[in-house]
């Protein structure tokens, strides 16, 4: 008994087909990783805000402070003890080189440890001039409106900083730039929307134990405008 074989026209019609299936399926299987990506990043950074409200817990309400350059991530370390371990310093989507290869200008060498950073309104050592330093959780009468951790620049003069400047986000002279002086510090785009986007969503935690996944225009758009500076949430 014959069998009758696929013609060619057969082939290349099936090929056809499932070149067309897999344009379509190929876009929601990458918007589906990165989603699955940006969970675990949010997990981490999670992770390490409860680490901080249980060490606040046990150290009489002390907010952690960031470092003095000496090691990136450096006050990460008291985390340790209380779930905000190695294993959580890194975002699965940073790509930074630093992770291999020195960071510039840094004398002994250095390597970069941690894809997060504080937010220097809350370091007890960092509060911008003029700005009463938060040394303790109490002080913050709003503490869910307040941002604590933030996802650190892979690249450039931010990528071995343990604590982002936010004063340095917004330039009276020139508002227009805010976005792109954002971008210097943090990574826009990595989870979404381009760099240079006020539409780019990144990962935050709240001094509150919480974290959210947020555009950069929900969480900052000039200075009267933000959730970094405690002073603005004090009702």
């Amino acid at each position: 008994m014959s069998r009758r074989g696929f013609t060619l026209i057969e082939l290349l019609v099936s090929v056809a087909i499932i070149g067309s299936l897999i344009a379509i399926l190929l876009p929601s299987l990458s918007k589906a990783r990165q989603i699955a990506i940006r969970t675990r990043c949010l997990s981490n950074i999670r992770q390490l805000e409860v680490a901080q409200v249980s060490y606040a817990t046990s150290h009489e309400d002390l907010i952690l402070a960031a470092g003095d350059g000496s090691e990136q991530g450096s006050w990460m370390a008291p985390l340790a003890p209380y779930g905000g371990t190695a294993a959580v310093r890194r975002c699965p989507s940073d790509t930074s080189p630093y992770y291999s290869e020195p960071l510039p200008g840094m004398d002994p060498p250095r390597l970069r440890t941690t894809s997060y950073a504080i937010n220097n309104y809350v370091s007890p050592t960092h509060a911008p001039f003029g700005v009463e330093p938060i040394r303790k959780l109490t002080q913050v009468v709003r503490s869910s409106n307040v941002i604590h951790l933030v996802e650190l620049a892979e690249k450039g003069s931010y990528a071995g900083s343990d604590h982002v400047h936010v004063q340095d986000f917004y330039l009276a002279v020139a508002p227009q730039i805010t976005i792109s002086l954002i971008d210097k510090q943090l990574p826009l785009g990595r989870h979404g929307g381009q760099a240079q986007s006020w539409d780019s969503v990144l990962n935050f935690s709240y001094l509150d134990g919480h974290a959210e996944s947020q555009p950069i225009r929900q969480v900052y758009t000039n200075p009267t405008n933000n959730l970094f500076d405690p002073g603005l949430w004090t009702h």
